[in-house]
């Protein structure tokens, strides 16, 4: 294994250290012995009697439980864990296979296995969000498109801030500006300064809020009447018919029209030096005082919280990684290229995205669901586990099952609202009632009940 690339237990190990957190592993660890102590007292008990479950057996049924939940979660602490990917791009396809192909070659160099797991189509979502939640602890990493119907363009960046930072871009595909051949716009700024109404096309779904309208509209009180197609062959069709006077869409989508002669291309939308290599005598809205960076961008993340020495190894592998890939056929126009930005040009990119963003609209965050959720979710299911058998004993066994399962349900939604509180609690009555029921009449267990429920219930 190269030296650049740390192995595992080194100082700049890209996994965590074995065993995790250690604050974690000792609260497990008393909770284990302490659980076994009273395990080995319970079998004492009295767990048999009359040809039934004596009034031992609840005791260490709930320690039992309590010992194995604990037991996994040890066992989880302690394992020696892999690298996730998670990937938005469709299985199977060019995009997700060449993401494979430098998976491979990163683990190479890092000497940890990185196991790619795809969620396409508006999984892309989930995959973007467990990326982040997963990534807290250090063992995984999210592929971000900004082509999602939920979060396109300028709203990905925007929700990537305080998240995710860049390990290194895959592609950047900016939009572009197209008129027909015989248009006399020259550049840019002729969008703005002709001081009519522009009837300008978008090459996406009307649904989609791409934003970079709005931002014109705003930024530079452009005055345009949309026509928004993701058919981009019709779209340039009606550029050629005279039926639109320009269109946004992204260079990979007209670059054959462009190469074809069949559209001019007078403006790049991004910054100076982030054109494509064939487009770099394209002038940029910057060059005309229109400082926007906007089209689809994909970029290996990784959380913000990650340690800098971590990116820097898995950036450094990137970078290598990326090198030896073989390059992208330029002859195919349906292809997207890969360039593979370096991480300063896919942060420029990101952060420029995120100035537009700020400039369209307030901003809207969606919360984060914090670790401490599931530390809450946990010690409500060890204290539950804990005082069921007392409870049970006192109000029996229904009642208490449907108060220990309804309030840990409550407690566990990220976003309760009076339609999940009332699932929460018909599920808790189901599964009280029906477990009880399967061992009243199926096995002929007698479970503690009170003498109202017994009489509902008999």
């Amino acid at each position: 294994m190269p030296a650049a690339y740390p192995a595992i237990g080194q100082s700049a190990t890209i996994l965590p250290d074995r065993g995790g957190a250690r604050l974690e592993l000792i609260f497990l660890a008393v909770v284990w012995a302490v659980t076994a102590a009273l395990l080995w007292h319970g079998m004492s008990l009295q767990l048999w009697r009359d040809g039934t479950i004596g009034p031992g057996a609840y005791p260490v049924f709930a320690l039992a439980g309590l010992l194995g939940l604990t037991t996994v979660l040890i066992g989880k602490a302690l394992a020696l864990r892999e690298l996730r990917l998670y990937s938005p791009f469709q299985a199977g396809l060019q995009d997700d296979l060449r993401l494979r192909e430098l998976a491979d070659r990163m683990q190479s160099r890092l000497g940890v296995r990185i196991q790619v797991i795809t969620q396409d189509g508006e999984g892309r979502f989930s995959a973007l969000w467990k990326g982040i939640r997963a990534g807290t602890a250090g063992n995984a990493l999210a592929v971000v498109s900004s082509d999602m119907t939920s979060l396109p363009n300028f709203h990905t960046a925007a929700f990537c801030q305080g998240r995710l930072e860049p390990v290194g871009g895959l592609f950047f595909d900016p939009d572009v500006l197209i008129v027909r051949p015989a248009s006399e716009w020259q550049h840019p700024g002729d969008l703005w300064h002709k001081g009519t109404m522009v009837r300008l096309g978008f090459g996406h779904h009307v649904d989609i809020d791409h934003a970079i309208g709005r931002w014109l509209a705003a930024a530079h009180g452009l005055s345009f009447q949309p026509v928004y197609s993701d058919d981009i062959p019709a779209l340039i069709g009606a550029i050629d018919a005279g039926e639109i006077d320009a269109a946004i869409l992204s260079y990979s989508r007209a670059r054959q029209a462009i190469a074809t002669g069949q559209v001019r291309c007078i403006g790049i939308l991004t910054e100076p030096g982030m054109q494509p290599p064939e487009a770099a005598e394209i002038p940029t809205f910057t060059d005309h005082g229109a400082s926007v960076v906007s089209g689809h961008w994909a970029a290996l993340m990784a959380p913000t919280g990650m340690p800098a020495e971590k990116k820097a190894t898995l950036s450094a592998a990137f970078i290598d990684a990326a090198a030896e890939l073989p390059p992208a056929d330029k002859t195919d126009m349906s292809a997207r290229l890969w360039r593979f930005p370096s991480h300063q040009e896919m942060t420029g990119i990101i952060e420029a995205q995120q100035l537009c963003y700020e400039g369209v609209g307030p901003r809207e965050r969606i919360p984060d669901r914090l670790p401490a959720g599931k530390i809450v979710g946990l010690v409500v299911a060890i204290v539950g586990l804990a005082i069921f058998p007392i409870a049970m004993m006192q109000l029996g066994f229904v009642l208490s099952a449907f108060l220990y399962v309804a309030s840990l349900t409550l407690l566990l939604w990220p976003r309760l609202t009076p339609a999940k509180a009332a699932l929460s609690v018909a599920v808790a009555a189901f599964l009280s009632v029906g477990t009880y029921l399967l061992f009243s009449k199926v096995f002929s267990v007698a479970l503690p009940t009170s003498g109202l429920l017994e009489g509902l219930l008999s």
